[in-house]
Order: C-alpha cells, then sequence, then structure tokens
C-alpha cells in the first residue's frame, strides 16, 4: 500500500494518509509532521521521534535571531 506522506528522516510512512482514492488530504504545510526552523522556513515532515533526535533533524529550533540585536535601537543604551 502506498502513503502520501512519509517521515524525512526514518522514512516511516503516516499510516492515517493511505494514497487509497484519497480526494481529500492536507496539505504539506499542514501536515502533523510539518516541521519549521525558528525563523518560520519549512524544512521537511519529520515524526516526532526524529524531531527529538538532534542527529537526524539538524535544524535549529531555538531563537537564533534576536531582533533587540539587529540593528539600530530607538533609544541609547544606559
Amino acid at each position: 500500500m502506498e502513503y502520501l506522506y512519509n517521515c524525512r528522516g526514518c522514512k516511516k510512512p503516516d499510516e492515517e494518509y493511505p494514497d487509497e482514492g484519497k480526494t481529500m488530504f492536507p496539505q504539506i504545510e499542514h501536515h502533523r509532521w510539518a516541521r519549521a526552523d525558528a525563523y518560520g522556513i519549512y524544512t521537511g515532515l519529520y515524526c516526532d521521534k526524529c524531531y527529538d533526535n538532534p542527529n537526524i533533524y539538524t535544524y535549529r529550533k531555538d531563537e537564533y535571531h534576536d531582533e533587540g540585536y539587529a540593528g539600530e535601537q530607538l533609544y541609547p543604551d544606559e
């Protein structure tokens, strides 16, 4: 049986969405395994197990961009 969605890390199929004549299925951006980095850029479909493994999901999850240090400030530092 073919499945519409697979994990990018372990290649495990999402068995909730078999490709057997389904006409209504979620867009890939709205899938429950859809992941994004701290900027909100789509990084792929990763199951929870692969998402929590830093050797498989190599994208950063934390806020690595601090807007407070990204340019001019309205008030001078005191």
